[in-house]
């Protein structure tokens, strides 16, 4: 197993082990907290996510082959889930963040109490996030 499967399924294993919503919801909120603190100039336009009902800025670069990149937004339980891929993505190399199969977030436990439209909103942010690293990855010098 990857070290990115690896750590979404550690992130698994805790959310089942709270045994209900109520637990994992209170846990994204106390995650948040946790979120690095994103520079305003992050939050323009360009950098927002498409599709989110909730606003979502990322900001992403490439630091030694590695994936590196900011997040933030308007919503504390999207600020939970933005820590957990940070800790599923950021300081990946490139190759690997760019072609992660990413789910963590699709578990019942997880997020079973949210609607159609906030499942979609961090799958949108997912898909971001690897394309930006696919992108990074196309520039990278080679030789």
């Amino acid at each position: 197993m990857d070290e990115i499967a690896a750590e979404q399924e550690a992130i698994l294993e805790e959310f089942r082990q709270m045994g209900d919503s109520f637990s994992c919801y209170s846990y994204l909120l106390a995650l948040a907290s946790l979120l690095p603190p994103c520079p305003e100039e992050v939050k323009v336009p360009e950098n927002a996510v498409k599709g989110c009902q909730s606003h979502v800025w990322l900001r992403a670069w490439a630091e030694e082959g590695r994936f590196r990149f900011q997040a933030d937004s308007d919503t504390y339980i999207l600020k939970g889930l933005l820590y957990l891929l940070m800790n599923v993505l950021d300081d990946r190399p490139l190759e690997a963040a760019a072609e992660a199969e990413l789910y963590f977030w699709k578990d019942p436990m997880l997020l079973g109490s949210f609607d159609d439209h906030r499942q979609k909103g961090i799958g949108y942010v997912a898909s971001a996030l690897r394309r930006m690293a696919g992108k990074l990855l196309e520039q990278k010098p080679t030789g």
